[in-house]
């Protein structure tokens, strides 16, 4: 069982939300994606993959404070429904995670398709959708 090559996560323009700081963090978010399936590839020990996961957890956590913070400060008028993505995709990873208890192989498989599916389409929906708020507000 493995992951192709082509199932990494690739940058693409259409990705930007035009804030520098948000697009890096974004970019990181896939690198670690990207580091978890190499590892997966490489049939990587255990230790090293729970590893990863705990730190796609970690900046996780880091990447949804970043973005809750600006819309609080800019009184972001769709906080509350994107917040809500936001806890929908942390019981849905807490939820892989107690599936998978244990099985640490198949928990990476399901973790990495569920993260790139959700995480792009989030993207492209969700995040485009502050884009002007947080440029009008300076970030860029």
């Amino acid at each position: 069982m493995s992951i192709t090559e082509s199932q990494k996560i690739v940058w693409e323009d259409e990705y930007s939300v035009g804030v520098k700081l948000i697009d890096d963090q974004h970019k990181m978010f896939f690198s670690i994606i990207n580091e978890l399936v190499e590892a997966i590839n490489n049939k990587i020990d255990k230790e090293t993959i729970t590893g990863i996961l705990e730190q796609l957890v970690q900046y996780k956590k880091f990447h949804f404070a970043t973005e809750e913070r600006y819309f609080k400060e800019f009184n972001y008028e769709n906080t509350d429904d994107h917040m809500a993505r936001h806890r929908e995709f942390n019981a849905h990873l807490k939820k892989i995670k107690e599936k998978n208890d244990g099985d640490m192989l198949t928990l990476s498989f399901d973790l990495v398709d569920f993260i790139e599916d959700w995480f792009v389409k989030h993207i492209l929906n969700i995040d485009q959708q502050y884009k002007e708020c947080f440029r009008s507000h300076g970030l860029k």
